[in-house]
């Protein structure tokens, strides 16, 4: 049977998954707003259709759509495909979706008798290409059907069912909120290293290699800002950290309880924006190395 994918939205997490599964064997159907885009994912033989309707069309039934795009225009595209999906047709969105609204849409598509399943997606652009992490929402018949996508897109063992609908979006989020503290306490703590670089002749360089092999706190994010610094990017970069997509969804979830880590890091996120510190330097550094997130150049 063929494998067979429609995917809408070919940025930075889009077109890597596109990517990786075409070397998966997979037929990728696909189409973005952004020309650049829709040539990079032709080259690497993704089939690139100009419209919705074009790649509703390309596919066969039971159609199979994941979205890859921001959670603001997903209603937007929603209501532009669903009219053109069929019974037993199945939509993913492995995007940063608000998980009520998640649970919105399956109840909406399920009413045409459009499978639905929320997607939390992690590993940044690296995973997209090699193998992500990805936190599944839905009924379980659903998921079953379309387990093997799953597993094309993750690492090993790196895929779940998670709940029901909503729960992908959700536990993406807390996700998202871990992050946040981790790489807050990461950037505190090397910021106060590089406080004490003269005083005790600290050399940042050479810290990362116990830092980064065997110690407890050993993980991508000091890996990502290890790389951060032999790559220079630390010192081209302002101490800003952007609001990102996720941050009103890390406000939700500080404002469920008591959350003081997350309060702490989105804290520190905010001020950097009114005082640029050397710490805005460090997340701005890891959001980038892992995301390909904004950073704000010194100019």
């Amino acid at each position: 049977m063929k494998k067979q994918i429609g995917l809408i939205g070919l940025g930075r997490m889009g077109l890597n998954m596109a990517i990786h599964l075409v070397e998966q064997g997979y037929e990728v159907v696909a189409t973005d707003t952004d020309e650049n885009s829709r040539k990079s994912a032709r080259e690497a033989g993704v089939i690139v259709v100009q419209n919705l309707a074009d790649l509703v069309k390309k596919l066969d039934q039971p159609r199979l759509v994941w979205l890859m795009i921001p959670s603001q225009f997903v209603d937007d595209v929603l209501t532009e495909i669903i009219p053109l999906l069929d019974s037993g047709d199945a939509i993913i969105d492995g995007g940063n979706s608000f998980y009520q609204d998640s649970i919105r849409r399956h109840r909406s598509a399920n009413e045409l008798h459009i499978d639905y399943l929320d997607c939390g997606t992690s590993g940044g652009v690296s995973g997209a290409r090699k193998g992500a992490s990805l936190m599944v929402g839905g009924r379980a018949e659903v998921f079953q059907k379309h387990e093997p996508v799953f597993k094309a897109l993750a690492t090993q063992d790196a895929y779940a069912l998670v709940g029901d609908a909503g729960a992908g979006h959700f536990v993406k989020m807390v996700h998202n909120g871990i992050e946040y503290g981790m790489m807050g306490a990461i950037a505190e703590g090397v910021s106060l290293l590089h406080d004490k670089e003269d005083e005790l002749g600290i050399d940042l360089q050479s810290v990362f290699k116990p830092y980064e092999h065997g110690s407890v706190i050993t993980s991508r994010l000091v890996t990502w800002l290890r790389q951060a610094y032999e790559e220079g990017l630390i010192d081209k970069i302002a101490g800003v950290v952007p609001k990102g997509e996720t941050e009103s969804e890390m406000e939700y979830l500080v404002g469920l309880g008591s959350l003081p880590v997350l309060e702490a890091s989105l804290r520190q996120r905010k001020e950097t924006r009114e005082q640029p510190s050397y710490l805005g330097k460090l997340v701005a550094a890891m959001r980038n190395k892992f995301g390909g997130h904004q950073t704000v150049d010194k100019g």
